[in-house]
């Protein structure tokens, strides 16, 4: 395959992703078998059953997070990647183009390891930031893990890599592919 063509592949896919949600979240519960409520994260913040996940959560003590400050440094984060790809795919094959394929590369994989951080972070405290007056204080403080289920009360919530985030880490494949290229067919 081209190495231009990983490139543009990759910058493509990362502009993508800015359009289509990130991150999900399931939430079902034995008492209501026929319905499971959905979460996801995208650009522009929360959606999904967010009234309903809401009105469940208060009576747990979870505050519900209207604001994600974190999506504002990751979209533009984002912003940059696609325009480093994309110089990428125009680099010589000379050993400085190599060199900056290759910190092109570790800056995709930077990204996301600091995403993932920052959505750890984020979910240990939905799970531990919560009111102590709540109804239902039988509920223990819960970590939701970045990718997997965790018990909180009756409900299993599923947290998981949504489409966007699925295809930042294609390019971040390509990215890598294309930076362990010895031989450069531009």
């Amino acid at each position: 395959m081209r190495l231009r063509v990983l490139y543009v592949a990759a910058a493509a896919l990362t502009a993508a992703a800015l359009l289509l949600p990130l991150w999900g979240f399931a939430m079902s519960a034995p008492q209501y078998p026929d319905e499971t409520l959905h979460l996801r994260v995208d650009s522009t913040g929360i959606g999904g059953d967010v009234h309903e996940v809401e009105t469940l959560q208060q009576y747990i003590g979870v505050r519900f997070p209207t604001e994600l400050p974190e999506l504002w440094w990751a979209t533009r984060a984002i912003g940059a990647l696609v325009a480093l790809l994309l110089l990428a795919a125009f680099t010589r094959a000379s050993g400085a183009g190599r060199a900056y394929r290759a910190l092109c590369a570790a800056a995709v994989l930077m990204f996301l390891a600091l995403a993932a951080v920052a959505v750890q972070m984020r979910l240990y405290r939905v799970g531990h930031d919560r009111d102590p007056n709540a109804p239902i204080r039988a509920v223990h403080d819960f970590t939701p893990p970045l990718v997997g289920p965790v018990k909180v009360g009756n409900f299993t919530v599923w947290s998981f890599p949504h489409v966007g985030a699925v295809m930042l880490m294609t390019a971040a494949g390509l990215s890598v592919a294309g930076a362990a290229q010895r031989k450069v067919v531009a």
